[in-house]
C-alpha cells in the first residue's frame, strides 16, 4: 500500500477543517451533524474519523486556529501593551462572531466526555499562549506589575466567553458592543468615581455567612 505524503495528509485535514467552517457559518455556529459535515467536505465518514475520532476534536483545532492568528497578529506589535488594548477595543469586544463560534464550542461540555478534555486544552493554550504578552506589557510598563499575567487573561477569556454565549442565544439586555465598550471603559479607567477612595476599602477576603445548604456545591 503506497504511503500517505504529509503534505496530502495536512491537505486533507486542510479540507475538512474548511468544510467544518462553512457548516458552522452556514448553521450560525450550531453544531453541524458529521453526515453534513462530511458531504461539504466530500469525504467518507471513515476518513473524517481517521484524521479527527470526535467533532470536539476538531472543533478545538478551529478555535486554537483562530486564536494562533489573533497571536501571530499580536506578535508583530510593536508595543505588547497597546497591541492587546487595540485587540481588545477593535476585535474581541466589537465582534461578536468568533465569540459566538468559540463560546458554542465550550457549552458542548459534558463531563468525562472527549468535549471536557477538549475544552480543558483549549482553555490552558489560552493561558499559556496570551500570558507571555501580558508579562511584556507589564515589563513595558503599560500594565501594572502587580497584577497575576495568567489570571488577567483567564478574566478576559471568562467575559469573552460570556458575551459569546449571550449573543448565541441572543440574551442580551443591551447588546454585544454596549457591554463590550463598558468592560473596555473598566480596565482603561477602572469602575470607581472621582469622589470614591479605594483606599478606605478593605478588598482582602474576610469569612462570610455560610449559604443557604441548597446552594452549596456536594463535594
Amino acid at each position: 500500500m503506497p504511503k500517505v505524503s504529509d503534505e496530502h495528509k495536512d491537505a486533507v485535514r486542510r479540507r475538512i477543517m474548511d468544510a467544518a467552517l462553512t457548516c458552522l457559518l452556514r448553521n450560525s455556529f450550531q453544531d453541524v451533524t458529521t453526515r453534513e459535515l462530511v458531504g461539504e467536505a466530500g469525504l467518507s465518514t471513515g476518513t473524517f474519523y481517521n484524521y479527527f475520532p470526535s467533532k470536539e476534536l476538531l472543533y478545538e483545532a478551529l478555535a486554537e486556529e483562530l486564536l494562533t492568528e489573533d497571536l501571530t497578529r499580536l506578535r508583530a506589535e510593536g508595543g505588547a501593551g497597546e497591541g492587546l488594548l487595540r485587540f481588545l477595543a477593535d476585535y474581541v469586544l466589537v465582534e461578536p462572531e468568533a465569540a459566538v463560534a468559540v463560546s458554542t464550542f465550550r457549552g458542548r461540555m459534558h463531563p468525562g466526555s472527549d468535549a471536557h478534555d477538549a475544552i480543558r486544552r483549549l482553555n490552558e493554550f489560552v493561558v499559556r499562549e496570551f500570558s507571555p504578552l501580558v508579562a511584556r506589557a507589564q515589563a513595558e510598563g503599560f500594565l501594572d506589575p502587580t497584577l497575576d499575567p495568567d489570571a488577567v487573561v483567564e478574566l478576559l477569556d471568562i467575559v469573552w466567553d460570556g458575551l459569546g454565549r449571550r449573543a448565541a442565544t441572543a440574551t442580551f439586555q443591551t447588546s454585544y458592543e454596549r457591554v463590550g465598550a463598558t468592560v473596555l471603559a473598566i480596565l482603561v479607567g477602572g469602575a470607581l468615581g472621582p469622589t470614591a477612595d479605594a483606599t478606605r476599602v478593605d478588598t482582602a477576603p474576610r469569612p462570610t455567612p455560610p449559604r443557604p445548604a441548597k446552594y452549596t456545591l456536594k463535594g
